[in-house]
């Protein structure tokens, strides 16, 4: 029996399973230069999130626990909470959604890695960035068909040599139709860094974070 030299098997590996390593790490990578590893001393986490889109605004203020799993939604009104869990209410997934959509903005490099199970990623080098024109690296993630509050999305981050993130584009379901927004006004907190201000290529769409707290 002829034996196959240890470097062909990699690669045959590779090719057989359609991936490049680096498609492995680069989301770890990623999520290391959010501070993921930090993530772990913090007790909770307060931000405020904006968005305006024309003349129209909007604000949702969390506070999250996120060892508890304890979420918080603040308003004028009052406080109104819930924990995350398999079994919630239907007010309570209503308004899991809202806090799921707003700290996925918040977080994403961090939750790339803590939804690993959950997504698929593809490496694209030297791709230019929509807005901007950069050379990036792209790194596209797709969340698998039946996973989440929004099976089959997909994101392409378009990420620099320090593995940040400069911009992102969002497809629904994975289709071709992409929003590009900016991703920027990195601010660090505690070890974890969190960029604050997103816009669209014409600025009349912007999304963006304050009152932020960690502890």
């Amino acid at each position: 029996m002829k034996l196959i030299p240890s470097f062909l098997l990699v690669v045959m590996f590779l090719f057989l399973n359609g991936c490049k390593p680096e498609s492995a790490a680069l989301p770890d990578n990623l999520a290391k230069a959010y501070g993921v590893d930090n993530f772990a001393k913090v007790n909770s986490i307060e931000f405020v999130f904006n968005v305006q889109k024309g003349d129209q605004q909007l604000a949702r203020h969390w506070k999250w626990y996120p060892k508890e799993k304890k979420v918080m939604l603040i308003s004028p009104e009052g406080t109104e909470s819930y924990h995350q869990s398999p079994i919630m209410t239907k007010e309570e997934m209503e308004m899991d959604k809202k806090f799921i959509n707003d700290s996925y903005w918040l977080l994403f490099p961090l939750y790339v890695k803590w939804d690993r199970k959950n997504i698929l990623t593809l490496v694209e080098k030297d791709a230019l960035s929509p807005i901007g024109k950069q050379k990036t690296t792209l790194l596209t993630v797709k969340f698998k068909n039946g996973d989440g509050y929004t099976p089959g999305d997909a994101y392409d981050l378009y990420l620099s040599e320090k593995n940040e993130i400069i911009e992102w584009a969002y497809r629904k379901g994975g289709g071709k139709d992409a929003k590009a927004m900016t991703w920027e006004g990195n601010k660090d907190f505690k070890g974890v860094k969190i960029a604050t201000k997103h816009q669209n290529a014409s600025g009349d769409f912007k999304l963006w974070f304050d009152g932020i707290v960690v502890e």
